[in-house]
């Protein structure tokens, strides 16, 4: 590939298979590499701090991978800290939700999730589902013994999540991840969409009255809600996908839909297919290509490796890249209509068997060997 061409490969289903690399994964990876082609990995994926994540690949992958090549889907949130003073951080595991409650290492660094990926991005208060319902847990009524458990496991008192912080309006609701228990954080994402000023446990006098310029609901100023992807289905160690980010948010808009009596929730999202983020993701690969290259060199074309036609190569073809679509994950020719369903923007510009071939496709177009 030559020096104006540069691949964005996708993680789930491109490379890895849950914790699994896929046939060829390792291999492309190090073709590149010693080839001299920049690349990036950018994911709908979060729920980790990038230099945790980046790690983690580097080892599953066996390739070296730096924080400067990788993209996940709530990177972006860094640029909001100036913005929000209190957040609630939505998704992936909690503190007490992974194997470290079971075996005590709540100490280990990582078991914060994402509450301490927000506090590592520089948000100054961080609030999870967990913390509130630390400070009320009838908010939940239904009964979830893991839960219970999670929120009055014997903690060690150096562990920063020892004790929650105290309660404050919330600001913005920023969704990392799909989170493991839908049904309290749910509860507690309408919750502060229904409060005065994001106050949790007060309800808002102008719900369902039409307030000029606000509509009938979040016209209080409640919190502003943030969607890091909206991938409905992901592609992990189960041979079918699994209901992703999107699904969440489906499950939200629904119920608010319903409360509200059809309003829409206004929301922004981020993350494949959006614009700003492949806008994003071109500014990190021509950094790269500057670094290898000098301060002359740009993109001049881009092969989008990817496994979902409604993230990856809707996402792509928006934006002018050389979309990819592979048959390893969220695509398959004898589901859902397979390729007779791939219309539109969701149409690949080729469709291949997997990462290897792909890599080697779009380096030969590149005149690399």
């Amino acid at each position: 590939m030559c020096a104006n061409s540069e691949l964005e490969c996708s993680i789930d289903g491109v490379l890895l298979r849950g914790r699994t690399p896929l046939p060829g994964a390792t291999r492309s990876l190090r073709k590149l590499q010693d080839n001299h082609v920049p690349f990036i990995l950018l994911t709908n994926g979060g729920g980790k701090h990038e230099s945790e994540r980046t790690e983690e690949l580097s080892q599953l992958l066996d390739v070296p991978i730096t924080e400067d090549m990788f993209i996940q889907s709530h990177t972006p949130f860094k640029g909001l800290v100036g913005r929000y003073s209190s957040v609630l951080a939505v998704g992936g595991e909690e503190v007490g939700e992974g194997e470290g409650w079971k075996n005590d290492k709540i100490g280990k660094s990582g078991e914060g999730g994402v509450r301490e990926v927000a506090e590592r991005y520089g948000f100054k208060s961080v609030h999870t589902p967990h913390t509130l319902l630390h400070h009320h847990p009838e908010i939940w009524p239904f009964g979830c013994p893991q839960l219970h458990h999670n929120l009055h496991h014997p903690s060690s008192p150096g562990h920063p999540h020892h004790h929650p912080p105290p309660l404050s309006p919330i600001d913005a609701i920023l969704v990392f991840n799909d989170p493991r228990h839908w049904g309290p954080t749910l509860h507690v994402i309408i919750d502060l969409l229904l409060s005065t000023r994001g106050e949790l446990g007060t309800y808002s006098n102008t719900n369902g009255i039409d307030v000029p310029g606000k509509g009938k609901y979040q016209n209080n100023n409640q919190p502003d809600v943030w969607w890091s992807n909206n991938d409905l289905w992901w592609q992990g160690e189960y041979h079918l996908p699994r209901l992703g980010q999107g699904g969440f948010r489906a499950a939200v808009e629904g119920v608010w839909s319903k409360i509200t009596d059809g309003e829409e929730l206004r929301a922004t999202t981020i993350g494949k297919p959006f614009r700003e983020t492949y806008a994003y993701a071109e500014s990190v690969l021509n950094n790269l290509l500057k670094k290898d290259m000098g301060e002359q060199a740009n993109v001049k074309r881009v092969y989008m490796v990817g496994d979902n036609p409604r993230s990856d190569i809707m996402g792509a073809n928006g934006y002018g890249w050389y979309s990819l679509l592979l048959e390893t994950g969220v695509f398959n020719r004898d589901r859902e209509g397979g390729e007779a369903a791939l219309k539109g923007d969701m149409m690949p510009r080729q469709i291949l068997k997997d990462v290897e071939e792909a890599v080697d496709f779009g380096m030969s177009k590149g005149g690399a060997s």
